[in-house]
């Protein structure tokens, strides 16, 4: 079927849509892992294409996303692309504490608290050849994320009270915001199969962190503590990629340390008094990381490509002014990120992912997450769709202390699991 020029306006018009809801959409800050609560979530939505092999990108041209994985392969730009995507994650924590019978022996795991969360996110690209030489790209995405909910009630134990089970305390701990990077960076052809690139990235947003406790019993010990950051920063990203022959492709990037400022407010409410504010300045200074990478391009039918990233942080280099200690409390992490591509003969993607990423907050913990993904072509243009399933386990110390008489061990076995679905439209004009 001959597509005409009507048919190709409506696909530009909804790229160019869907593109500036990206950057409107509100981010609701209500999802995400406890251990990722103090200095944010790495592991952030781009664009199906991407997530679906798990995020790769340090040697495979990702549009204008490149210019935040490695703006080097900008390079292999042959024509201007836009790309907008959203996502929908729904995040479980369920809390165990062991259960112990009468003659002091293990029984089981019981849970302690549950709770469902929900979180949606954006992405945005363009990219182009502006010279014959000169691949130039632009984003915005998240670069850290710090959705956070937690819930729970204390109930009495006692089997007399009377009414039986009632509600003694009511405690949550949310937190919100995240920290948007937009990007904009160029790649230069020195020669064949060869590029250097570089982004300037301008970090910028809003933390919030929100610890609610309310005591049914004593109203007067009840207490709300809700502390925000707002705060930016620049940064920057060099990058590099080559070409060993036709079907293998090398590219590594770094990351400069990004240091954040901005006033930090707490405000602080003790039973029914008015509530006190307080201000001062506030610096983050994020470790630099380094990504690197390979894509390898077999003779095969259906043509397939297979890429894999690894991406070190060293978080011990973390400087926080509120806490000379922060970055000493830290683990480095690797982040490991493998994905494969199947292109069908009506040119059709399909795609598949795995990785496994460090918790920097605890050491013996980690996510794994597997992921999905299908392109549907169309006109100049491609709709693809994604999803993602991940789990970490790790062990927690508890956000609130709880009252006498309850036997509760001094941590608890917390299991983390996402689903994330994601769809996006890329257009090339």
């Amino acid at each position: 079927m001959m597509l005409t020029t009507r048919n190709h306006s409506a696909i530009a018009a909804a790229a160019v849509l869907l593109a500036l809801l990206s950057l409107a959409a509100p981010r609701p800050a209500d999802a995400g892992q406890a251990l990722n609560a103090a200095y944010g979530d790495v592991a952030n939505f781009r664009h199906p294409e991407l997530e679906a092999m798990s995020g790769t990108g340090a040697a495979l041209f990702r549009g204008g996303f490149s210019a935040v994985l490695n703006p080097a392969m900008l390079g292999e730009a042959a024509g201007w692309r836009l790309d907008a995507a959203g996502s929908l994650a729904q995040d479980h924590e369920d809390r165990f504490q062991p259960l112990w019978d009468s003659f002091g022996s293990y029984i089981t795991d019981t849970a302690i608290a549950s709770n469902r969360s929900h979180d949606f996110d954006t992405g945005f690209a363009l990219s182009g050849r502006a010279l014959p030489r000169l691949g130039v790209g632009a984003a915005l995405t998240t670069r850290y994320d710090f959705g956070y909910e937690f819930r729970e009630e204390i109930r009495d134990p006692s089997t007399t009270a009377n009414p039986y089970d009632q509600i003694l305390e009511e405690r949550s701990v949310v937190g919100g915001g995240s920290l948007r990077d937009l990007s904009a960076a160029a790649a230069w052809e020195p020669g064949p199969g060869v590029s250097l690139g570089a982004t300037v990235h301008y970090v910028f947003g809003t933390r919030t962190l929100d610890f609610d406790r309310r005591d049914v019993q004593v109203p007067a010990d009840s207490y709300l503590v809700s502390e925000s950051h707002d705060a930016d920063g620049l940064n920057a990203t060099l990058g590099v990629r080559a070409c060993a022959g036709d079907r293998f492709v090398l590219g590594a990037a770094w990351d400069t340390p990004l240091k954040i400022e901005g006033d930090w407010t707490t405000t602080t409410t003790l039973g029914a008094a008015a509530p006190a504010v307080a201000v001062e300045g506030v610096s983050v200074r994020y470790p630099g990381r380094l990504r690197a990478g390979f894509a390898y391009y077999p003779r095969s039918e259906p043509r397939t490509v297979f890429a894999a990233d690894v991406v070190y942080t060293e978080w011990k280099d973390l400087e926080d002014s509120r806490d000379a200690a922060a970055g000493a409390a830290l683990e480095n992490t690797m982040d490991v990120q493998l994905g494969v591509q199947h292109t069908f003969y009506n040119g059709m993607p399909l795609r598949f992912g795995f990785r496994h990423l460090d918790s920097y907050a605890d050491g013996e913990a980690g996510t794994a997450s597997f992921s999905a993904g299908v392109g549907f072509p169309y006109a100049a243009g491609m709709f693809s769709v994604s999803a993602e399933l991940g789990k970490q386990s790790s062990r927690q110390a508890h956000w609130y202390d709880y009252p006498d008489g309850y036997d509760v061990a001094p941590t608890s076995r917390v299991e983390d699991n996402r689903f994330r679905v994601g769809a996006g439209l890329t257009y090339a004009f």
